[in-house]
């Protein structure tokens, strides 16, 4: 339930955890399917390359589409449990139900298989949306310190690539143990096809990891749902008068440090999903470690993980713009040595963590960011709309997503890219070296370039916040006065209209 707001600024380290057990979760679903969905449904649903980008393209716009009416809605939902966990509790069945659709294969046509999944895939990512959207903007209820803020953004990066880590890492291993044989007819001969049986088992390994997953999601939402406190009221000034959707977008549109770090954050997802949505098919094809898959892509995660606190430490110490453009112009020379490696296990991993450990700053700084603009936004207009401001910022980073996606799926198709065989053309391992490499170090460069514009420095986000905060207790202090007042006032006038009942002739 939520409480009213109270002069406290801590979050306890418990309610901190337990938030960040929800993302725990959601990152996983969203790993899993970003690293093995061109995947799955290329090699394991038989879908050619078209119909593949075309349902994970259109999932991708759903979700886009979806951001800012999420967090419009959600800044216009009031209830006794507060705005965001009624968006939790309702989105949660659905969402479990949908995931585990989605890694099912139907007995029917291909025709009808792509509608499926179009259906599916589009409803899931909507549905994720919402929760996502609702789970990321309530650190905005939860406390009004910069520092406290901070904090719990650190720990729901590092729940984020934990979840990942753990996602990736069990979806692999039984991913790999029902395809062993599938790799043995591949390994035998290059030019074969997969054989019906055991495609068959290779599903029955996806099906078992979707339920996996399914459980994991309920376990964590709920300790996060019961385990969190929600304020009443927002960490900034409500806005007083409900704005129509699109006039709302306009005026959050027109602030100009919110529109460099849109940038900054569309720039840099893109570089880091066309690493994330192309490496599995990479190692497979570009490296010919096929059967490395799942290992390469656990170290990966495993350094992203570990590189949060150091990345949170840096952040500290050196403020959020230094360091994101150091991790960023690490992350361009990284990209660039891809397009080089050679097809050797021993020179992939020790990349593959390096790489990793570059992923953490992308996840943790954009969205600590965040919260300086909607505070600047708060001192500037006089309102607030925080649910919008991440609804409106998740809009962008899909649309990252999006725009690499489809630009996979251009490229695949240009490279002749078959379903089903066990080896590929030369122009395919030369596509996905250019998409894992030159692209990402060409992004990252647009990203730096609106990073070196963004006008936030951290003197000023300081100095912000320690406005508002004093704002805030003035806020508080009239209230006080003004509810002492009222009540002296009810107990020294017994004739007011609330008790003088009697009928006027």
């Amino acid at each position: 339930m939520a409480t009213k707001e109270t002069p406290s600024k801590t979050v306890s380290l418990c309610e901190k955890i337990m938030y960040a057990s929800a993302t725990f979760s959601t990152d996983a679903v969203t790993s899993i399917t970003a690293m093995y969905g061109n995947i799955f449904l290329l090699e394991v649903a038989q879908l050619p390359p078209l119909q593949t980008s075309g349902i994970i393209f259109s999932s991708l716009v759903c979700m886009i589409v979806t951001s800012p009416f999420a967090g419009y809605l959600i800044d216009r939902t009031e209830t006794r449990w507060g705005k965001v966990k009624p968006w939790l509790w309702c989105t949660l069945p659905t969402q479990i139900v949908l995931y585990f659709m989605a890694w099912y294969v139907p007995n029917v046509s291909s025709e009808w298989r792509f509608v499926y999944y179009f259906v599916v895939w589009s409803s899931a990512e909507v549905v994720q949306c919402c929760y996502a959207v609702a789970n990321k903007c309530k650190v905005m209820y939860m406390t009004t310190d910069t520092k406290e803020r901070d904090s719990i953004t650190a720990f729901r990066s590092a729940a984020q690539l934990f979840g990942l880590v753990v996602g990736v890492g069990y979806h692999g291993q039984i991913v790999a143990a029902y395809g062993q044989e599938l790799h043995s007819d591949c390994t035998a001969s290059s030019n074969s096809t997969v054989t019906p049986a055991h495609l068959q088992k290779q599903r029955e390994g996806y099906m078992i990891s979707a339920g996996v997953t399914g459980c994991l999601l309920l376990v964590t939402t709920l300790a996060s749902l019961l385990g969190t406190t929600e304020r009443l009221r927002s960490a900034a000034e409500e806005t007083t008068e409900k704005e129509p959707i699109f006039q709302s977008v306009k005026e959050i549109l027109s602030h100009r440090p919110f529109r460099y770090l849109q940038c900054i954050d569309l720039f840099f997802w893109m570089a880091v999903f066309g690493i994330e949505a192309n490496i599995a098919l990479f190692v497979q094809y570009s490296l010919g470690l096929g059967d490395q898959v799942q290992n390469v892509l656990l170290i990966f995660l495993v350094f992203s993980c570990a590189g949060v606190p150091l990345w949170h430490l840096l952040m500290t110490h050196w403020g959020k713009k230094s360091t994101l453009a150091l991790a960023a112009t690490l992350f361009l020379g990284f990209a660039l040595s891809l397009f080089f490696v050679p097809g050797l296990l021993y020179a992939a991993l020790p990349l593959a963590a390096f790489g990793g450990s570059l992923f953490a700053p992308f996840v943790l700084i954009p969205w600590s960011m965040l919260p300086d603009v909607i505070d600047d936004y708060t001192l500037e207009r006089g309102n607030s709309k925080e649910s919008l401001f991440f609804g409106v910022f998740a809009f962008f980073s899909n649309m990252g997503k999006a725009i690499s996606q489809g630009l996979t799926a251009f490229a695949l198709k240009l490279s002749d890219y078959k379903t089903g065989r066990c080896s590929q053309p030369t122009s395919v391992s030369l596509t996905l070296r250019v998409l894992i490499s030159i692209c990402p170090a060409v992004y990252s460069a647009f990203g730096l370039l609106f990073l070196s514009l963004y006008p936030i420095t951290e003197h000023g986000r300081i100095s912000t916040n320690k406005f508002l905060e004093k704002m805030r207790l003035f806020r508080r202090d009239k209230e006080e006065v003004s509810t002492k007042a009222s009540s002296s006032k009810m107990k020294t006038d017994p004739g007011t209209p609330l008790l003088d009942r009697t009928p006027v002739e």
